[in-house]
């Protein structure tokens, strides 16, 4: 493992304390659930490709009781399918200011900032760093959203980066490790 591997994994680490008070993730969609890339066929109509795997990583979340929210400046066609099959009640698209966003959804559930984890990859995410209690960052995030990050993940957008997040949110949580051992019934 190479030594900025070891530190990023001491960072996990450090905020596990404040892991444990997450009752709210906040997502960006592209970039994290897909790899960044936007798709167009010749009628100018926008496709993305999201991962199995990451859907399964929102199912683990949701079992957990951990409320799900995805705010995008992306468009709302496909984001919004891919959350209506994913079952997120929490959907914001077209959003010029994340920051705001995220203030009114944690006043209208009654979350804190210290209940709040936001999963991002560029500048435009860093707006919500005094929002969340923690922001965190995929592998091939940008130079400035990784330095400002909490943590960093190994896996990058849309290649597991929401599954690796919600497994190490889960970590210690015990529906999660019945999870493991049993299986879940739901995917996607």
């Amino acid at each position: 493992m190479s030594f900025s591997k070891i530190i990023q994994e001491l960072k996990w680490k450090f905020i596990q304390n404040k892991i444990d008070k997450i009752k709210l993730a906040v997502f960006d969609v592209d970039g994290v659930f897909t790899d960044g890339y936007l798709n167009y066929d010749s009628n100018g109509q926008q496709s993305k490709r999201f991962s199995v795997k990451d859907g399964i990583g929102i199912r683990f979340l949701q079992k957990a009781n951990i409320e799900i929210a995805i705010i995008t400046g992306g468009k709302s066609d496909v984001i919004e399918k891919r959350a209506r099959d994913l079952n997120i009640n929490y959907l914001f698209t077209n959003i010029k200011n994340k920051n705001d966003c995220i203030m009114r959804l944690q006043e209208n559930l009654s979350f804190s900032v210290e209940e709040t984890i936001f999963l991002g990859d560029d500048i435009n995410d860093l707006t919500v760093r005094n929002r969340v209690n923690l922001l965190i960052s995929t592998n091939d995030a940008s130079k400035d959203l990784k330095k400002r990050s909490d943590a960093i993940l190994l896996s990058n957008g849309g290649k597991g980066a929401v599954r690796e997040f919600s497994e190490r949110i889960l970590k210690k949580n015990k529906k999660f490790k019945k999870i493991k051992e049993e299986g879940l019934l739901e995917s996607n």
